[in-house]
């Protein structure tokens, strides 16, 4: 395991020897357990940690990916499949049942039935390696035949990626792979390691039956920009990097690249997923002008693929031909567009209403009481706690509806507006998600409803500005 814990850095040595412990080396040290289970956040390590074991070990292994299937038999025919490739991959002369294939589409649902049609690669596996030790002259396979398929291992691991997945396929999916050890025949040599982001308590197993686990934490900072310049400088000297021309890029590059663009500007959006900052690095490093010129560039390069990655539309396609601006300006544009300007009024009364003090209304919105702020000096007022800072940093405070009309008539300086258009653009905004009612639009006599704002301050400053009212003379009173 020496090349592997190099490989792996120390930050997963824990799992590693965990791994060596439950599963064994397929040679001296058999296996401790028949179900193991690991788990840990997206992008820990797991699956590639895993697989470097079994490769390593040489313990035979197959993988099956959960989220791509969508029936427990057509998962339980793939994997019967799987250990027959295995098996005839390793041992070339096996009989003419074991070469026989699994008909495409087919799924075992039934217990008899799986037990039948893993019963041939089983024996035959059993039979020959029980036999000479040896078990014929193995051939190069993915499946895992190394070593410890040469010596005499009659095990075979089957990895269920994604477990998560399994009650999607069947409720109980999760409860029958975890007894098929015990319920099959032959299931003595079958070992199963399911991998998911949860445990499988927290998956509708019974703390009574649930297998030992091995617990795959997040990387912290510094382990993730360790692993990520370690892979990305491997991944750099590989002959298909599919750069189109040769590109050839320094370890001081690689490192700029982890700790001035990756860890500042994707870890924020990604966290420390190390399988969606790999790809991402990966990308930049294909590009010639993105690693080694200014870091403005940096940035842009990495935000554009972090935008791709967590699926969001490129916004910068919503503005007219020559208009150059950033994603948010461009969606406040975009949105804008639409609007009415009763909308646009609307979303600046709740913006203004769920931070402004209703002590505050009668001097900020009635004339007598403007009057009185311009002759009167700066007073600061002391707030409560947690009310410190920008206004547009404090937390919206649900508002009353009469005092949302009220301060919407206000700055439209109009009087009796109230009407079945005015409350068609209040329900239109609610259906856009800019605002809410809270507890829902049920109302009772003795309560009037609420409206929660979720308007941000971009949206709302360009509100403010299309109707010419300076948002300075409601908010910034301190």
């Amino acid at each position: 395991l020496t090349p592997e814990l190099q490989r792996g850095a120390p930050a997963r040595a824990s799992q590693l020897l965990a791994l060596w412990t439950f599963l064994g080396d397929g040679l001296s040290r058999p296996p401790a357990t028949p179900v193991l289970q690991v788990w840990g956040p997206a992008g820990a390590g797991k699956t590639e940690v895993l697989a470097g074991f079994l490769q390593a070990t040489g313990l035979r292994h197959i993988r099956l990916d959960a989220a791509c299937f969508c029936s427990l038999g057509e998962l339980q025919a793939r994997m019967v499949e799987e250990i027959r490739r295995s098996v005839v991959a390793s041992f070339p002369a096996a009989p003419r049942d074991v070469q026989q294939r699994v008909p495409p589409g087919r799924q075992l649902r039934a217990l008899d039935r799986l037990e039948a049609a893993l019963r041939p690669s089983l024996e035959h596996l059993s039979h020959v390696v029980g036999s000479n030790g040896e078990g014929g002259k193995a051939a190069g396979s993915s499946h895992g035949s190394g070593d410890a398929c040469k010596r005499g291992s009659d095990k075979v691991v089957v990895v269920i990626d994604h477990a998560q997945e399994l009650p999607r396929l069947n409720p109980c999916g999760l409860d029958l792979l975890l007894g098929l050890p015990e319920a099959l025949h032959l299931g003595g040599q079958l070992i199963f390691v399911f991998v998911s982001r949860l445990p499988l308590s927290h998956l509708g197993v019974l703390p009574a039956r649930e297998p030992p686990s091995i617990a795959f934490p997040s990387y912290t900072a510094a382990e993730a920009e360790t692993a990520l310049f370690k892979s990305l400088l491997e991944w750099s000297k590989q002959d298909d990097v599919g750069c189109g021309a040769q590109i050839v890029h320094s370890e001081r590059e690689i490192h700029s690249l982890c700790s001035s663009g990756l860890m500042k500007f994707a870890v924020p959006y990604l966290g420390h997923n190390l399988h969606d900052l790999l790809r991402i690095g990966e990308e930049v490093l294909r590009r010639p002008d993105a690693v080694g010129g200014s870091l403005l560039t940096l940035q842009k390069q990495v935000e554009e693929l972090v935008q791709q990655r967590l699926g969001l539309p490129d916004l910068s396609k919503l503005l007219e031909p020559g208009e150059k601006m950033d994603s948010s300006s461009a969606a406040t544009i975009a949105a804008m567009r639409g609007m009415t300007k009763a909308e646009k009024r609307l979303i600046l009364a709740a913006y203004l209403a769920a931070r402004i003090d209703k002590d505050d209304d009668m001097q900020l919105f009635l004339p007598e009481g403007r009057k009185r702020q311009r002759k009167r000096t700066a007073v600061v007022k002391k707030r409560p706690n947690g009310e410190d800072g920008p206004a547009f940093l404090r937390t919206p405070r649900p508002v009353p509806l009469p005092r949302f009309l009220a301060i919407y008539h206000r700055l439209a300086r109009q009087g009796h507006l109230l009407g079945p258009p005015l409350l068609e653009h209040i329900m239109s905004l609610k259906d856009a998600g800019l605002l809410r009612f809270a507890g829902g639009c049920v109302a009772s006599l003795d309560r009037d409803p609420k409206i929660v704002c979720r308007v941000e301050l971009p949206l709302a400053r360009a509100c403010a500005a299309e109707l010419n009212v300076d948002m300075a003379e409601y908010l910034c009173r301190d």
